[in-house]
């Protein structure tokens, strides 16, 4: 008898340990443990240090790396991205339906970068924050930069969803495709508080947002406390 009931109790701290385990207390962790996540840690650079040029209204900051082989010089505005002398507006991304273009603070930036592979170009992803108030901090401004050491009119700029998501939300797909999610919130059955999240996956192709059958729900541990969660479903 006291075995059985040692046995039950083992049993029970271990479902209670992996429950734990489960409870996400911030996206970044969460996204990264996806699987085929693009993404890792940013572009080191000197925070807080912030250049100009004569002549130029603004700041940026500037980072340095090397991809594919080749070197990278990086700066980022308030209002747009330069890539190796080539610009990019915020402005003039193509964007989500439902995304708009803000200015963002330089020094709250971080950039990403991904080298080719199996096919798909190299990957830059910037993310930054601008001013705002109430749940303004909840949005990201996420911009995706396809082939960014082709040719000017060959690199696509894509502004993706800002709803609690980041660059490490970028995945490949199963059909080898690049990936990001559109949040939305799921509500309760009265439809008057927000109980979790819907991630609903879509590609970039033919000059196109196109959905995917890829779908995970998230569900908040407290109602309208979105920074505490765990998975509910995938499909």
């Amino acid at each position: 008898m006291k075995l059985t009931t040692m046995y039950a109790a083992a049993l029970g701290v271990l479902a209670s340990n992996a429950f734990a385990a489960s409870v996400y207390e911030d996206y970044d962790p969460f996204y990264a443990a996806q699987p085929h996540a693009v993404f890792a840690a940013p572009i080191k650079f000197d925070a807080g240090v912030l250049h100009s040029i004569r002549g130029e209204p603004g700041v940026f900051t500037e980072l340095q790396s090397r991809l594919d082989g080749r070197s990278l010089r990086i700066w980022v505005w308030e209002n747009r991205i330069t890539v190796n002398g080539k610009t990019f507006r915020f402005a003039n991304a193509t964007r989500f339906p439902g995304e708009h273009s803000s200015l963002i603070y330089p020094d709250s930036a971080d950039v990403f970068q991904a080298s080719r592979a199996n096919g798909r170009p190299a990957l830059i992803c910037l993310q930054g924050h601008g001013s705002g108030s109430g749940e303004a901090g909840r949005y990201t401004q996420i911009y995706l930069l396809v082939d960014p050491l082709a040719s000017k009119g060959k690199a696509t700029f894509l502004q993706l969803p800002s709803l609690l998501s980041s660059c490490r939300a970028v995945v490949e797909n199963d059909s080898g495709k690049i990936a990001f999610p559109k949040n939305s919130y799921l509500y309760d059955d009265k439809h008057e508080a927000r109980v979790g999240l819907l991630l609903s996956y879509y590609t970039f192709e033919k000059r196109r947002f196109a959905k995917t059958d890829d779908e995970i729900r998230l569900r908040f541990t407290d109602p309208e406390i979105p920074f505490r969660f765990s998975v509910q479903s995938r499909d």
